[in-house]
């Protein structure tokens, strides 16, 4: 169906005189100011293991590729940003593209990334004398090669898309993408990838911690970074499977009203910055060794978890039972009469 804009109720509303426009701005503005700081704790990620040659190994530079992902994905939503502020509010999707596309496809190629951090996992454990003997340039080779031919993948399915509907309008956000026919073919190429995250870690769960022969051999600080990596990813499928039981309402529910959709995807996007980005404050966290090159490469975050969790230190109650036979009596030696009678201390 062609595109007309004269149908199109949010260009036509947000477009009318009046202050509805302001209504983007502090939408895609504070999302700019949430995604910036996802790019901050992403960018300190790739940073750390760049400047960090004990996190040179396989596990770690495919976390550091994770959050560069997440990164490019996270600048992306500056575009939106400038083309409400500018007062254009709304540009032609032929105009756009090329600027959407970039972090469009790295956030898919997050995910896929993922999984070989995954397999990483469960080979290190389940594979130990092959893990150690294998070669980390093959490995990282045969990883490459794989994002690249999805990459390419993704950018015709995106392409192709963009040649059926570049006449739309829009504010240039990555979520207003995939509205031809092919949308269905990247949805199904997420929900393939979180269903392969979901395998995979359950078996690096089951390699690491319940099953004996392997579990025994891992050390506390891979078991740490394994725990890291599995909060990481749950946070991950919970927005995965949040976003398909929201849309399956919407969809039995509610007639296609761009007033809910869209704003809804607006939303969602909020959850997906933070899903991303969980890597650095996760392992901050969690991992002794993350932790200890946070430290040393930006001393001043020290400073500020030491707040924190001063702030939010309590006092416990304690859990021995009050003994009234028992009284405090300035360091004076204990009396003892043979019966229960007061003690004093």
């Amino acid at each position: 169906m062609a595109y007309n804009i004269a149908e199109d109720l949010w260009y036509q509303y947000f477009t009318a005189d009046g202050p509805q426009w302001l209504i983007l701005l502090f939408m895609y503005g504070f999302r700019t100011l949430w995604a910036a700081i996802g790019i901050l704790v992403d960018l300190g990620i790739v940073y750390i293991t760049v400047k960090t040659p004990s996190l040179r190994s396989i596990c770690n530079i495919l976390i550091a590729t994770e959050s560069f992902c997440a990164l490019v994905l996270n600048l992306g939503y500056f575009i939106s940003f400038f083309v409400v502020a500018s007062g254009t509010k709304f540009i032609r999707y032929e105009h756009c593209f090329w600027a959407l596309i970039l972090p469009s496809l790295f956030g898919t190629l997050a995910q896929p990334v993922m999984v070989f951090t995954g397999l990483d996992r469960v080979f290190a454990v389940a594979c130990p004398f092959w893990y150690q003997q294998r070669s980390a340039k093959k490995y990282l080779a045969l990883v490459s090669s794989f994002l690249i031919l999805y990459g390419i993948f993704v950018f015709v399915v995106y392409y192709l898309d963009y040649m059926q509907t570049k006449d739309i309008m829009l504010s240039c956000s990555t979520h207003e993408m995939l509205q031809s026919s092919l949308a269905p073919i990247m949805k199904f190429s997420g929900l393939a990838m979180s269903a392969l995250i979901i395998i995979v870690y359950t078996f690096c769960w089951f390699f690491v911690f319940k099953f004996a022969s392997t579990s025994q051999n891992v050390t506390e600080n891979n078991r740490k970074l394994n725990k890291s990596l599995m909060f990481i990813i749950g946070l991950n499928l919970f927005g995965v499977f949040a976003k398909i039981i929201i849309d399956q309402i919407l969809q039995a529910f509610l007639v296609a009203n761009v007033f809910i959709h869209t704003p809804y995807s607006t939303v969602y996007s909020f959850l997906t910055i933070a899903v991303y980005s969980a890597n650095a404050p996760v392992l901050y966290i969690m991992s002794s060794e993350y932790r200890a090159r946070f430290d040393q490469h930006f001393p001043w975050i020290v400073k500020i978890y030491g707040k924190i969790a001063r702030s939010t230190a309590t006092v416990m109650p304690s859990a021995t039972p009050p003994r009234p036979w028992i009284i405090i009596n300035n360091g004076i030696g204990p009396a003892m009469n043979g019966g229960i009678t007061p003690r004093h201390i």
